[in-house]
């Protein structure tokens, strides 16, 4: 009986083990993978310090579910509303570089077990990895992209369900707003750039993108690049928009736009359609993990009665409840 009861308490712990790990997908053991700058990259154990060097890198983090793993954050972190929100914690790690340069005697006295860094700072990156440290080279400007960051992540962090889960609301969503607007008339929308007006969104950016998955056609997607592109006021007046959008962090406003003469003769001016996308939460309109929001917002403003505000606002705040463990203010989604 006794030998009985030592085999049954066996089973009870394996049980309860197999309970306490439910859900989790670390791998185990050593494992390896290939980053968005094909560097192989092998990892020995489970992560559980990780220093971000990019706002974008530090979203996904949120939106997968490992902030309290988060050792070192990039520059400037209290102008991103959304660690507010959704991280306060982040506000008081330290800041650890830009998009330019990053500061590796701070990041290796954090010790971390995965240091996230975009490609440009791929210099600092091998550096780190000759001092012994794991880093991924991260480098998301397309939709498809921003998913296969998002699944680097996620398998580097045992946090493979969460980004799959995010990945297949990106493909719900995406199939719901193209299957709202097809057939129907797509307006000729104008992105304005973040430092000025006369730069605009070729169709190489994920700002064209978007405005596609809105049911719009961009006026720039005769130009070619991957960057905000100069244009002059001539062109502009060429395209004559039906719409014109400004981004969330740009140094202008709808107002500059409709009382710059040179543009008085555009549809989009006439008619007053003009939109500064909102900026209290997050930029939308770059390829992050709520880059999806834009694409919502931007449906609610090209075909509202189709897609409505009350629609949009609905959907947002399910979608930061969801991802992010916060509910925002309904005045920060317009």
């Amino acid at each position: 009986m006794f030998k009985k009861l030592i085999a049954l308490m066996l089973v009870l712990c394996v049980l309860l083990a197999c309970f306490a790990t439910c859900g989790e997908d670390a791998p185990k053991g050593p494992f390896t993978l290939v980053d968005q700058a094909g560097r192989s990259v092998t990892i020995e154990d489970k992560v559980e310090k990780i220093v971000s060097c990019y706002y974008v890198s530090s979203y996904a983090v949120m939106a997968l579910g490992l902030s309290d793993r988060l050792v070192g954050i990039e520059n400037k972190a209290d102008t991103r509303p959304i660690y507010g929100f959704a991280a306060p914690g982040f506000l008081e790690l330290p800041a650890v570089g830009t998009m330019k340069e990053s500061n590796v005697e701070l990041i290796a006295s954090l010790e971390p077990d995965l240091v996230i860094m975009p490609v440009k700072l791929a210099e600092a990156a091998e550096t780190l990895t000759g001092l012994g440290f794991n880093v991924i080279l991260v480098n998301p400007e397309s939709h498809e992209a921003l998913c296969g960051m998002l699944s680097l992540i996620g398998e580097a962090c045992g946090a493979s369900k969460k980004a799959d889960e995010l990945i297949k609301y990106y493909e719900n969503k995406m199939a719901d707003l193209t299957k709202l607007t097809d057939g129907v008339k797509a307006p000729k929308v104008y992105m304005g750039g973040n430092s000025s007006y006369l730069t605009t969104a070729p169709a190489g950016m994920y700002q064209s993108f978007l405005i596609g998955l809105a049911g719009g056609e961009n006026a720039a997607a005769g130009l070619e690049g991957n960057y905000w592109t100069e244009v002059s006021y001539e062109t502009i007046l060429a395209y004559n928009p039906d719409v014109i959008i400004i981004p969330a962090g740009a140094e202008y406003t709808a107002e500059d736009i409709i009382a710059d003469k040179q543009l008085s003769a555009l549809a989009a001016v006439k008619n007053s359609a003009v939109y500064k996308m909102p900026s209290g939460i997050e930029e939308w309109d770059s390829p992050i993990p709520s880059g999806i929001v834009g694409a919502m917002w931007l449906t609610s403003v090209l075909h509202p009665t189709l897609y409505t505000q009350d629609n949009f606002a609905s959907d947002a705040a399910a979608f930061y409840e969801t991802f992010y463990n916060f509910k925002p203010d309904a005045a920060l989604l317009k």
